[in-house]
């Protein structure tokens, strides 16, 4: 074993898990995306499944703004991530 396997690779293994709803109802197809400053540019995005799920992985620790989106709904969240943590966020449309 070298000194680089008794270090496990943190970086860019955080990841961002979670549902978007609706009236307490799963909306599938609804885009999630990490978004810079005050833009609508997304870094990264994924599209809800059936069950309203989504996951954004591959993320470095830091400080995340969040944008769920379906139509002109939209809801906003910001979260902390720890180096190889694993978040899970509610957005409510």
């Amino acid at each position: 074993m070298t000194a680089s396997d008794a270090v496990p690779n943190t970086s860019r293994d955080g990841t961002v898990v979670g549902r978007v709803l609706l009236n307490g109802r799963a909306v599938p197809e609804a885009t999630v995306m990490i978004v810079e400053g005050h833009t609508s540019h997304p870094d990264l995005a994924a599209l809800t499944d059936d069950h309203g799920g989504f996951v954004l992985g591959g993320l470095d620790a830091g400080w995340y703004n969040l944008e769920a989106r379906l139509g002109d709904r939209v809801a906003r969240r910001s979260v902390e991530l720890a180096a190889g943590e694993h978040v899970t966020v509610t957005f409510t449309l």
